[in-house]
């Protein structure tokens, strides 16, 4: 089974847009790390994120004091990384997994080396193509998120909302917030 790397900020996406519980119901092996776990300091989003990990739905790789050392060089090497994103990185290459980001430093990163890379878009895609939403539910999570990360690629995104566009039964094709 495919293992999908977190970092934080998809986490996040997840949470705020009331879809972790879900998306981690993919058929993927659902892992972060210790350093990630530890990033996420609002109190609600910790919570969550705890609960899921509970629920056994995502892991958390911990980090060995060797491994700390190589994830410490890696920041050093790459100083536009944190330290938890560098674990994100590190674990990636090592157990060969999918990089999971919507960091743009960490995604430059994680494609010089050739991994894997994803960011909360893919993760509605994926939700979508195996029946965890309907595309309307996704045009919604995606407007949701567009208004909450001005980071998301904003472009790929409204493609996205296109194609469920698409999808919807006639009578509840929506454009962007107006009835078609």
């Amino acid at each position: 089974m495919t293992l999908l790397i977190h970092d934080a900020n998809v986490l996040i996406d997840l949470i705020d847009i009331d879809l972790l519980d879900v998306a981690l119901g993919l058929p993927f092996n659902m892992v972060t790390t210790d350093l990630v776990r530890r990033e996420i300091e609002d109190p609600k989003q910790a919570h969550a994120l705890e609960t899921c990990i509970k629920k056994r739905k995502i892991a958390v790789i911990g980090s060995t004091i060797q491994e700390m050392s190589a994830i410490s060089d890696c920041m050093n090497a790459l100083p536009s990384l944190s330290l938890a994103d560098s674990s994100v990185l590190y674990h990636a290459a090592v157990q060969k997994g999918v990089v999971i980001t919507g960091d743009g430093q960490l995604r430059k990163a994680a494609a010089a080396r050739h991994l894997e890379v994803h960011g909360t878009p893919w993760i509605l895609s994926q939700l979508v193509a195996t029946e965890g939403i309907d595309p309307a539910c996704a045009i919604e999570k995606m407007e949701s998120l567009l208004g909450i990360n001005s980071r998301l690629p904003y472009k790929e995104c409204r493609k996205l909302q296109d194609i469920w566009r698409l999808q919807l039964p006639t009578k509840t094709i929506r454009r962007r917030g107006r009835d078609v």
